[in-house]
């Protein structure tokens, strides 16, 4: 795996806004919005073979456990 499966709930909403944001930008506009999904440890492609990732994509993967979000413990 190249990036992570487990994510922060902050982590989760902003990855699908940066999705929603993808999905209604022109071409030339995604690759930087990718590289800002990839920062924070989402890489669809290469870690659960999606490619043109929508919202209901990601929620997919949460539903199906390939992604969960983390759990705070409390110390």
């Amino acid at each position: 795996m190249k990036g992570k499966n487990i994510f922060s709930s902050e982590e989760i909403s902003s990855l699908i806004q940066l999705i929603e944001q993808r999905c209604n930008s022109p071409k030339n506009e995604q690759k930087a919005i990718r590289d800002k999904m990839r920062k924070l440890g989402f890489y669809g492609g290469h870690d659960f073979c999606i490619h043109d990732c929508t919202v209901e994509k990601f929620k997919n993967l949460l539903s199906t456990g390939k992604i969960t979000e983390q759990k705070n413990s409390i110390k």
